[in-house]
């Protein structure tokens, strides 16, 4: 009965408090899209290395069942981006710009594996400096808690993805990310838009919004930052995710 009128104290005390809850790491992956602040809440002081690793293998299994759509987007991207550094340096021989291109293929795999788990952190510096900026109760830990558990629409865009592609008859079409976003950017034939406007189109995607609100919400629940503070923080988080869209965007034009 001590525990339970401390619990209940605690909790008027801070609405934002986690409640006695004993939800599992299932539970939580059903209720993130649900009720995510409830998510956040209760796993505030659990830190989120398991959520972490749930979230990396899922995402890598989805990216790399999604090999087949991919493949033609990578490597036209690739081409792409050779072009771009045989414009830059004249000196390039044929030779050389294939076996950049070979050694690009070879990386994918790998990129695969380790690309979920690269992005997860740095979006995770990116809630626990702009959280500390705005004065959240912010340890790393908690930054990567309210990271893995953003990521989860992340899983859901990638079976999408993979859909898409089965779905098409001839994915040899497919050049860009973005003709596949769930977004205004699918609407813009990528050989006559800017890449800089491309890339500016592609953080509008649902599924990026999606994760912004999801990060806001966590620095709400688990940061105790006002809601004014946290849709703030928000909005940053997505202004500062446009720079290296816009950064490789540029160097490609």
């Amino acid at each position: 009965h001590t525990h339970q009128r401390e619990d209940r104290v605690e909790t008027e005390a801070n609405p934002n408090a986690p409640g006695p809850d004993s939800a599992g790491l299932f539970e939580d992956f059903i209720d993130i899209f649900v009720t995510p602040a409830k998510v956040f809440a209760r796993r505030a002081k659990s830190g989120g290395g398991m959520a972490f690793l749930v979230v990396c293998i899922a995402l890598a299994a989805v990216l790399y069942s999604g090999k087949n759509v991919m493949d033609p987007i990578m490597e036209a991207q690739m081409a792409k981006g050779m072009a771009a550094a045989q414009k830059a340096n004249q000196n390039l021989t044929t030779e050389q710009l294939q076996a950049g291109m070979a050694f690009q293929r070879k990386l994918a795999p790998v990129f695969m594996v380790i690309g979920a788990p690269l992005a997860v952190l740095g979006v995770t510096l990116l809630v626990w400096i702009v959280g500390k900026v705005f004065g959240a109760a912010i340890t790393f830990g908690t930054g990567l808690m309210i990271a893995s558990y953003a990521y989860v629409p992340r899983i859901l865009a990638g079976i999408v993805t993979d859909v898409q592609g089965l779905l098409m008859n001839d994915t040899s079409q497919l050049t860009n990310p973005s003709q596949l976003s769930m977004g205004p950017a699918r609407f813009f034939d990528p050989n006559t838009t800017g890449a800089v406007t491309l890339a500016m189109l592609t953080r509008l995607d649902l599924v990026t919004i999606w994760v912004t609100v999801l990060l806001a919400v966590g620095l709400y629940a688990a940061g105790k930052l006002t809601k004014e503070k946290a849709i703030t923080a928000g909005v940053v988080i997505w202004l500062l995710g446009c720079v290296f869209p816009l950064w490789g965007a540029i160097r490609q034009g």
